[in-house]
């Protein structure tokens, strides 16, 4: 059959029937009640990540540092772990700051970190000393905080500096940028 002969076959008087308005009004509550369970669903989720990273981090919250400068070349990081549990494995970073403390200040060569820095029970407090490197003179800065790293009793590592809220410590690795899945899709399949 050519598709001529098809075309013959097809009725001319052809009426379409479009339905009756409650039928359209029914069909867009479906697709609106379908969307808005979607969206509440994605916004229970992230609501429950924030609530499991708050959680993961309420040891890390607990954890502080205060510093002083001793001379030009030793830094004094008053450690305070005000939690219930050990913190392991410190390593504290001096951060040079021309001005205010914020992000942005300078990391210092470190020398040697002496303290405890294999474990600090909880509910107390330590000093650390870190001596930098001599081509730094730590009294031509503003002020100088401390980039501490550690460990806490579930294993997870953590990086905090100065006052400002624990992340979790990735390593020296960056972290690659977000992208979005037709994004990662595209580029995995070149």
């Amino acid at each position: 059959m050519s598709i001529v002969e098809a075309l013959t076959v097809v009725p001319t008087g052809w009426r379409v029937d479009w339905g009756s308005v409650p039928d359209w009004f029914g069909g867009l509550g479906t697709v609106g009640t379908l969307l808005f369970g979607v969206l509440s669903l994605r916004r229970e989720l992230r609501a429950r990540r924030r609530e499991d990273r708050a959680a993961l981090a309420r040891q890390a919250r607990l954890v502080s540092t205060t510093t002083r400068t001793e001379g030009g070349g030793v830094l004094r990081v008053r450690v305070a772990n005000d939690s219930d549990g050990p913190i392991f494995d410190l390593a504290a970073t001096p951060v040079a700051h021309a001005g205010e403390p914020g992000p942005g200040g300078r990391p210092v060569p470190v020398t040697t970190v002496t303290g405890p820095v294999d474990r600090l029970e909880g509910g107390t407090a330590a000093d650390l000393f870190v001596a930098v490197d001599r081509s730094v003179d730590l009294t031509r800065y503003a002020s100088t905080t401390a980039r501490l790293c550690f460990t806490d009793q579930q294993g997870n590592r953590w990086r905090r500096e100065g006052a400002g809220q624990p992340e979790p410590d990735l390593g020296e690795e960056s972290a690659p940028a977000r992208r979005s899945w037709l994004r990662r899709r595209m580029s995995g399949s070149r």
